[in-house]
């Protein structure tokens, strides 16, 4: 009621300023509307008649850009519903992914995509499901098809060259990595870009891209090896006669004594011309540089054991020290597996009491290093033992321990039927023996 009461004197208040402005202003007054047409009033008349258009054309203009207004407010809205059903979805799709549910996350990315074509995220992360669900060629297709927009960015072009360089097509990936790399190098891209060319075999591309990661300060032990191991490979793909490829890796093991590849590399080279002692001086090399890898100890003592060249004395001498060796650089079960190898190299060169002495204590050895013998080298060791006492003409003492051999469980038929058959070379004859 109060309200109205308001409104009704405010409508008076109006109309009485109208009739004082009209009564104060009674001269008369003329307003040509056009070449025939004019207005003749009370001056005050024209005055409030003027003042009221004023009014509506105002409200019009206020109404117009009002209107336009709430136009692009709903539109804002309309975009504000959108990116928060967006967001919802995403959390949607990415905790589907986080739970392994590939196939379903990737129906929440294809319906983003569909509803905003442009939106990379959705991309990438499509990308991700295609790949884990092994269509690595259609997500690649997602990538390129981002690629080929305007609103590409380092995340789709990082994605694109792990998944080329994952499917073999690394000069894909380096088009993509070259990318990146020309506008904000990277420790990523440049190693990504490298191990692309290394695997084309483009060594000194790989070379180029590698000084670039030094230059940014990535600089380590693992950096200089691989640094190594590409200067190898670069020198192995130049065409050079053998002889000449011989002097070069001489050469260049010199130059960087732990690249293990370089000196079996030369080792080979060495042993095809004949000289051993060169070939095992290159093996043992390797062996050091291995920090106790025990195939490559193995490979020096087969070397000298089956070597149809020089003196029989010094090569089991040269055998027995590189077995030896191999025992010093290692520890826990390979500490146990060069013991072993030890064994056997004495086994190989006649040296049965020293054998025989290390077989009885190598057992404590696994007990000191493992806490106990493996099954898979108490077989071995039962093996050597068995050799070992047939060799000094303990025969019965062997019956025993081939029996238990075969009837390990763990040992295959393979190793009992050779276990079993030692044993028959072993044991003497019945009828030769008897008097």
């Amino acid at each position: 009621m109060l309200k109205q009461f308001n409104r009704f004197l405010i409508l008076a208040v109006l109309i009485g300023i109208a009739l004082y402005i009209t009564l104060t202003n009674s001269d008369p007054a003329t307003i040509k509307l056009g070449p025939r047409l004019s207005l003749t009033t009370y001056a005050g008349v024209i005055y409030i008649g003027v003042f009221v258009t004023g009014c509506i054309v105002a409200s019009l203009v206020a109404l117009f850009f009002g209107f336009k207004s709430y136009l692009r407010e709903r539109k804002l809205w309309a975009a504000e519903k959108g990116r928060r059903n967006f967001l919802k979805t995403l959390e949607q799709a990415r905790g589907l992914m986080a739970s392994g549910e590939w196939a379903s996350a990737r129906l929440l990315w294809e319906e983003i995509i569909s509803r905003d074509p442009e939106n990379v995220i959705a991309r990438v992360e499509l990308s991700q499901c295609l790949e884990q669900l092994g269509d690595e060629r259609e997500a690649l297709r997602v990538l390129d098809a981002t690629r080929a927009s305007s609103r590409t960015s380092s995340e789709v072009l990082f994605r694109a060259a792990a998944l080329n360089h994952k499917v073999g097509n690394n000069t894909a990936a380096l088009d993509n990595l070259s990318m990146i790399i020309n506008d904000a190098p990277s420790r990523k891209a440049l190693e990504l870009a490298r191990d692309s060319s290394r695997a084309m075999g483009r060594f000194d591309e790989a070379l180029r891209f590698h000084d670039e990661l030094e230059k940014i300060g990535y600089f380590s032990d693992e950096s200089a090896r691989v640094r190594t191991e590409l200067l190898f490979n670069q020198l192995l793909k130049q065409t050079q006669p053998e002889g000449a490829l011989r002097d070069s890796l001489s050469t260049f093991v010199k130059q960087h004594a732990t690249c293990m590849p370089a000196l079996e590399k030369l080792a080979e080279l060495e042993k095809s011309r004949g000289d051993i002692d060169r070939c095992a001086e290159s093996l043992v090399k390797a062996a050091k540089a291995s920090g106790g890898d025990l195939l490559k100890w193995k490979a020096v003592v087969e070397l000298w054991l089956h070597s149809p060249l020089g003196d029989t004395t010094r090569r089991s001498e040269r055998a027995l020290a590189a077995a030896r060796s191999a025992t010093k650089e290692t520890r826990g079960r390979a500490r146990v597996e060069a013991e072993l190898l030890l064994i056997q190299t004495l086994l190989a060169v006649n040296h049965f009491q020293e054998a025989e002495s290390l077989i009885e204590s190598c057992n404590a050895l696994a007990t000191k290093e493992l806490g106990g013998m493996p099954a898979d080298l108490s077989q071995e060791l039962v093996i050597q033992k068995g050799y070992c006492l047939s060799q000094m003409g303990n025969v019965r003492e062997t019956a025993s321990l081939w029996e238990d051999l075969a009837s390990l469980g763990g040992a295959n038929s393979h190793t009992k039927s050779a276990a079993l058959a030692t044993a028959a070379r072993s044991e003497p004859s019945p009828i030769l023996s008897t008097p």
